[in-house]
């Protein structure tokens, strides 16, 4: 049992955490340590405080005020990221220090760590202090100022953000307290389980909490931002992995659209149509590049498709002797579709429709003649398949025949926000061009013509280098399906690599890293692997804790491209500017991109798109087994021994 002590209302309370992901690390840590989560709520941070030193909890999550944080005698785990409180208050108030509330009306929430502060605070300078419920959200609290139910009001706010910016009669006064740092507590006996934890939220930070940024904008300012955020899923002809390579018609495709833009590319990976069509709505990224119900986007006001740009059916598969022309012709059949392909989900459609059949479910990555040899044999009655396979696969067993094509509305076509109408209208004369081009047609048929052209790669397995890279990083507390993402960048998993910097190896150590890192040899793939982890960890360790792990590892791979200085200099510049400088991504990275066009001697873009592309290839990795059984039970799913297939 690990039992962990929170804010009944975490989430309304701590806005400048991210506290869904807190809880997706602290489930995944319970999961891989066997245990049990028993969650306890409290009201306010003091009384955690007491419950946690009486015993009554392992440890907690919530912030704690500065002082009864030091005085605690609790034990402190790695900084989640760092925070302040602030006072904010009508722009006729002029306040600049706790002094200047006096006689003003200031709300804060029962919840906030500061709320006995205040209270001691109008002992000597009298003021009304109004205590709001524990559920008052942070945007009432500001609102609240706004239309004069108070003056003032104390929240908590990251670096660089103002919660206000978007209510012109409430402006910041000043600060309370500035500096904090978000960090679990432990009763100071816990102190394996505080190293266990800290562990783990070094190794998996990045993976676990990676929260897409939202960002609405059309074509002109995805060109500002260099990045084409692309949604998809994991896919046997589309999206997959081969060998640890990205490939797919569609990846490939939408690659060719980003060089024309002159874009690079970051993939977010999805698992259901609810779930992308969430995530483009929100505006975690531009287009949705995969198969969607076409259907479910025509009634959806926000939402758009392009034109179609290829075609292909899902057909039925049966044994020799009388054929299944239709869909009636299914009913009480054993029919067998690949999990979380376009035909089970256009099984699934027909299935809740009222259609009676007993559906198999394959694992994603089975290969279809396997498929089709059970189907001769009689083990099944029918098989769904791309169209695009029927041939390969007749021609592979002559004892199996085409049947019927199942009605679905999952076509070949972008989707984006309708607002987007630039991006749309750019999709729509990219795509029609390339109907007419070459290029096209060699990727259609690289990816369709021979059904065995596309294999996922099995989640154990992502480069030549797994059992090496597995050793070293779990050594060094780093994921080993980030460095896998980091070596594929660094040189397409080749260990003779050499770049003409003179970089070498898996790795890409520079001679004279090669040397500090006690690599006699950077292109044996041992040595390589060892000194450049090394190396990642060493540039790690020299941020300072008050970045969340998260940040610390994508801080340290930009060092690893271009040095622990400059990125030093990107963050000073951060904080001089109003940014955070202890976060990556859309603070000290939109800095990288100002010294881009300020001084094109040192390549600041090329450390950007580095950093992206790997946090990409990362979250396919990290997806990648989850996404393979994504809403199938394991008793529903038949897996098939690929060396017997």
């Amino acid at each position: 049992m690990l039992r962990v002590l929170k804010l009944r209302h975490q989430d309304v309370n701590h806005p400048h955490r991210d506290t869904a992901a807190e809880y997706r690390l602290l489930a995944d840590f319970a999961r891989r340590e066997g245990l049990r989560i028993e969650w306890l709520d409290g009201v306010e941070p003091a009384e955690l405080a007491r419950r946690l030193r009486r015993g009554e909890a392992d440890l907690l999550i919530a912030d704690l005020a500065p002082d009864v944080a030091a005085g605690s005698g609790l034990a402190a785990g790695l900084a989640m990221g760092s925070y302040r409180h602030v006072v904010y208050g009508r722009g006729d108030i002029a306040a600049h220090d706790p002094r200047d509330l006096e006689g003003l009306r200031v709300a804060v929430n029962l919840s906030s760590p500061l709320w006995p502060y205040l209270n001691e605070l109008a002992a000597v300078r009298p003021m009304s202090v109004v205590v709001l419920p524990d559920n008052t959200s942070r945007e009432a609290l500001l609102a609240g100022i706004g239309t004069d139910a108070w003056d003032a009001a104390v929240v908590s706010a990251r670096a660089g953000e103002n919660p206000a910016a978007a209510m012109p009669r409430v402006h910041p006064l000043f600060e309370l307290s500035a500096g904090n740092l978000a960090r679990w507590r432990f009763a100071p006996q816990h102190t394996a389980l505080r190293a266990r934890l800290d562990a783990y939220l070094l190794r998996s930070h990045a993976g676990v909490t990676a929260p897409p940024q939202v960002a609405l904008g059309d074509l002109d300012a995805i060109g500002k931002r260099h990045v084409l955020r692309v949604i998809t899923r994991v896919d046997p002809h589309n999206y997959f992995v081969r060998n640890g390579r990205p490939a797919g018609f569609e990846y490939e495709l939408i690659r060719l659209y980003a060089r024309r833009h002159g874009l690079s590319v970051e993939f977010l990976v999805g698992e259901s149509d609810q779930q992308i069509l969430e995530w483009l709505r929100r505006g975690m990224g531009d287009i949705v590049a995969t198969r969607v119900n076409a259907d479910a986007v025509r009634v959806d006001p926000a939402l758009a498709q392009s034109r179609s740009y290829f075609h292909s059916a899902s057909v039925v598969l049966h044994r020799s002797g009388p054929r299944l022309l239709g869909i009636d012709d299914l009913s009480g059949r054993r029919v067998a579709v690949l999990g979380n392909s376009v035909q089970h989900r256009t099984l699934g459609d027909l299935v809740a429709a009222g259609l009676a059949v007993e559906t198999v479910v394959f694992a994603p990555d089975t290969p279809l003649p396997a498929l089709a040899r059970r189907l001769e044999q009689g083990e099944l009655d029918a098989v769904v398949v791309d169209a695009h396979a029927v041939n390969a696969l007749r021609e592979d067993f002559p004892g199996i025949s085409a049947g019927a094509s199942l009605p679905g509305s999952y076509r070949y076509a972008w989707t984006v926000r309708t607002a987007n109408t630039r991006l749309r209208a750019s999709i729509d004369g990219f795509l029609e061009r390339q109907f007419r081009k070459e290029s096209y047609n060699v990727l259609a048929a690289r990816y369709f013509d021979k059904p065995g052209s596309a294999r996922f790669t099995r989640f154990e397995r992502i480069s030549p280098y797994d059992n090496l890279i597995r050793r070293y990083a779990e050594a060094s507390d780093f994921d080993w399906r980030l460095i896998a993402a980091q070596m594929y960048y660094e040189s397409r998993f080749n260990p003779r690599a050499e770049s003409v910097t003179g970089a070498r190896g898996l790795m890409q150590l520079q001679p004279r890293t090669a040397v500090a890192m006690g690599v006699a040899n950077p292109f044996d793939p041992e040595a390589g692997i060892r000194g450049g982890i090394g190396y990642l960890k060493r540039m790690r360790q020299r941020f300072p804790g008050n970045i969340a792990p998260r940040d610390r590892t994508w801080f340290a791979l930009a060092a690893y491209n271009i040095g622990y200085q400059r990125v030093e200099r990107a963050r000073r510049r951060a904080a001089a500017q109003g940014l955070d400088p202890t976060r990556w991504f859309g603070h000290v990275e939109q800095v990288m991109r100002q010294l881009a066009r300020e001084d094109r001697r040192v390549k600041w873009g090329q450390t950007v798109a580095y950093v992206r592309a790997i946090r990409s290839l990362y979250s396919t990795y990290n997806r990648l087994q989850d996404t393979l059984t994504a809403g199938l039970e394991p008793r529903d799913v038949v897996r098939v021994d690929r060396g017997h297939s």
